[in-house]
């Protein structure tokens, strides 16, 4: 039997025209976007497909529309193929679009709850002075061992996310975060900033965790309907874990890495990136070749999934 890992992009993933084609062509994307743009007040589709400096720069205004455009690609791929996951995933802020999809929240809940989180990240960003790199070309356990050395040594720099082998994100204040760089460019690594990002998943974002569970805990939570891995723990959300699992979040690295070996452990077959782009199809490619992931927003990937379960059904 199949199994299916649906999995969300979070921060960086947004760019000019994303989810234009399936907007133009879906009902149910346009009522998506319309019923989003009512909560949020503000006309997403001019955002997404005209206003390329709001999307790309501002967290508060991308966060929410990141998140709709996934759920606008769950609620498509369910419609139009009739495909459900057996687990579901997102990387930092995708992890609120899984669970959005599995029914923890609703879109009128979540949409302010993700841009209320973006306003007390981009308060850290200002006061902390946090900015965050991504080192390519290196080990994750040898970037890990290089902040632990260096935090020894007063450069306050930690490791936020484990993105696969060789790619980890980095925060720190910009000054620590650029000795990182260079110790770890003389070991061979490359790196690129990721303007306008606050410090997330680290402890610069320790003074933010009381503000976002007080919010969370005035969110009604269901129980989700299928599987959510947790970023932080990587397992399985429960009801009774999502606040703890959510403000963990904030303050504690992304291991998707180690997320997409939870999933082959379960002998998942195939990903379905739901979302904007590819990022986290390319990323689980440069771990495993033999990985199958399709992203969703691609014509001809969408193409290749449903000929897919088509021959499966054969």
């Amino acid at each position: 039997m199949e199994k299916f890992a649906f999995i969300f992009p979070g921060q960086s993933s947004q760019r000019k025209g994303m989810l234009e084609e399936l907007y133009i062509e879906s009902e149910i994307v346009r009522h998506t976007f319309e019923e989003a743009s009512e909560i949020v007040g503000d006309d997403i589709s001019r955002i997404c497909f005209e206003d390329e400096k709001e999307i790309l720069c501002d967290i508060t205004i991308s966060a929410p529309i990141i998140v709709a455009v996934g759920v606008a690609s769950f609620r498509h791929i369910v419609n139009e193929m009739q495909l459900y996951p057996s687990f579901m995933a997102g990387h930092s802020l995708g992890e609120y679009s899984a669970l959005t999809c599995a029914g923890v929240f609703t879109l009128e809940e979540v949409l302010p709850l993700v841009t209320f989180r973006s306003k007390i990240a981009q308060k850290m960003m200002y006061e902390k002075q946090g900015v965050m790199s991504v080192i390519y070309n290196i080990a994750y356990q040898e970037i890990e061992e290089m902040c632990k050395q260096m935090r020894r040594q007063g450069v306050n720099v930690w490791v936020s996310c484990n993105n696969s082998i060789r790619q980890s994100c980095v925060v720190g204040r910009e000054c620590d975060v650029e000795k990182l760089e260079m110790k770890a460019s003389k070991s061979g690594a490359s790196y690129k900033r990721i303007v306008g990002n606050a410090p997330y998943h680290s402890p610069m974002m320790e003074p933010a965790v009381e503000e976002l569970a007080e919010y969370i805990r005035n969110c009604h939570i269901n129980a989700p309907r299928y599987p959510v891995i947790s970023n932080w723990s990587v397992k399985p959300y429960h009801m009774d874990s999502v606040l703890h699992n959510l403000t963990q979040q904030l303050v504690f690295p992304v291991k998707w890495f180690q997320t997409i070996e939870y999933f082959k452990r379960q002998n998942t077959n195939i990903w379905v990136e739901l979302g904007s782009g590819k990022i986290l199809s390319r990323l689980m490619k440069s771990t495993d070749a033999e990985i199958q992931s399709y992203s969703y927003e691609l014509v001809e990937d969408r193409r290749t999934l449903s000929s897919y379960l088509v021959g499966s059904m054969v």
